[in-house]
């Protein structure tokens, strides 16, 4: 009942990654938030602690300091499960940044190396990505880019399941 709830205030929400940035948008709303995949971390007190994302993370130089993006890899799009999530989490928070933590409904796209489609462990990383950064449904989404701003959540679900069954 409690996400049911959260649901009321919460967004639904179009989520696009490339290995050069994130951009989510709220639909129907002109909400957005557009960041590099990128995370300076730092060990303190032998642990490892994220000290800036997005460009402030890529203008951090210094010993200690390592700078991330969590999709970039040659063979796959998601390199570091955790870091991806945390990505996914600081842009969620952004977005609804109410006190109360959103529980939004999510389409995930992504934009690159999705040819022949996804696998299923590919599904899996994308889906529980999402609901681990607060998604409290989730849908992926190959395709042609979507406009939040005339499309709709719903319609884009209810599209998405016809060709699973097709």
């Amino acid at each position: 009942m409690f996400t049911w709830l959260k649901g009321l205030i919460s967004k639904d929400l179009l989520i696009e990654l490339s290995e050069a940035k994130i951009t989510i948008n709220a639909f129907g709303d002109k909400a957005s938030i557009e960041y590099e995949p990128l995370l300076a971390l730092v060990t303190e007190h032998n642990k490892m602690m994220i000290k800036a994302i997005g460009h402030e993370a890529s203008t951090l130089d210094g010993e200690g300091i390592r700078i991330v993006n969590p999709f970039s890899h040659p063979r796959m799009f998601v390199a570091s499960f955790a870091l991806a999530e945390k990505l996914l989490q600081y842009g969620i928070s952004q977005l609804h940044s109410s006190g109360f933590r959103a529980a939004p409904r999510v389409i995930l796209h992504q934009l690159e190396k999705t040819e022949g489609g996804l696998t299923d462990i590919e599904d899996r990383v994308l889906r529980e990505l999402a609901m681990g950064a607060g998604a409290r449904e989730v849908v992926i989404y190959l395709g042609p880019r979507i406009n939040p701003q005339f499309e709709h959540y719903d319609d884009i679900k209810r599209a998405q399941l016809m060709i699973k069954k097709g």
